[in-house]
């Protein structure tokens, strides 16, 4: 386990990296999953009309009326739009705004609990289970900006990590094999990157060197924020902190802190929405 030192540090402005070392790991209890099977993204087996039996009504027409088209007047199930699917406001084939295409180019399916979430305090030494994390926009290795809250509605692994870090190298393909594993549960993986290989802030060309090298098919991020590491700094003393990396946490859904720590796979199972 990678250790970092932060020193004069200002609850809300940056951190300064006073040195590092690496320690024997301990990743605890979890066994961690291995990657069995793949999920491709994009797919579902549906047709994106809201009908599990692929034809959206058993008449074949694709609409929700089993006599004609659901509306006489256009044939389209829909007067206002013309789409096809009773929403004026998506047009995905499905009247489901959360269930259409993903806006992301990772293909990650979104959530519609958004606005249901409401952000608690976020201050160091102060984080831990029950805690709201905040709606963070972070930049991920496709160079989408992605919001976290958008993933309101799964389980988030969620890593904070270095590229220069030993130990969270050494983790990395674990991580993969977590999404692998549990992303059709309901799991979401995070690597959040920290610092790039030589200490400085981490950029694109850093996370997509670590979703590539790793295989990670979860969200490999970075951004400008300086209250990331927040749940993972240890009070020194004297407004010094220490973080061992990587920092870890299980989110539930609804952005709620799970567990401080490296959960095992039956914590993570039991958080799975």
């Amino acid at each position: 386990m990678s250790k970092v030192a932060i020193t004069g540090v200002s609850l809300s402005l940056g951190l300064v990296v006073a040195g590092s070392g690496c320690v024997a790991e301990d990743d605890g209890s979890n066994p961690f999953g291995d990657g069995l099977g793949t999920y491709t993204y994009g797919t579902d087996g549906g047709d994106g009309d809201g009908d599990g039996d692929g034809d959206g009504n058993g008449d074949g027409d694709g609409d929700t009326d089993p006599t004609g088209d659901g509306d006489p007047s256009t044939g389209d199930g829909d007067p206002g739009t013309g789409d096809g699917d009773g929403d004026p406001t998506t047009g995905d084939g499905d009247a489901d705004p959360c269930d259409g295409e993903s806006p992301y180019m990772g293909g990650w399916d979104i959530g519609c609990c958004q606005d249901q979430v409401v952000p608690g305090g976020w201050q160091p030494g102060q984080i831990g289970p029950g805690t709201v994390i905040p709606d963070w926009t972070f930049n991920d290795q496709f160079g989408d900006a992605v919001r976290l809250y958008d993933f309101c509605h799964e389980a988030i692994y969620f890593e904070y990590v270095a590229l220069w870090c030993g130990s969270c190298q050494a983790k990395a393909p674990a991580v993969a094999g977590l999404f692998n594993m549990y992303d059709t549960q309901g799991l979401m993986t995070l690597s959040y990157m920290s610092e790039n290989g030589s200490g400085g802030p981490a950029a694109q060309a850093d996370v997509v060197a670590w979703a590539n090298q790793y295989g990670q098919n979860g969200l490999v991020v970075y951004s400008g924020h300086q209250d990331v590491w927040y749940p993972f700094g240890v009070n020194q003393g004297g407004n010094s902190w220490s973080i061992a990396l990587p920092g870890t946490m299980l989110l539930e859904p609804g952005m709620k802190v799970n567990k401080m720590g490296v959960p095992s796979n039956a914590e993570i199972q039991a958080a799975l929405p």
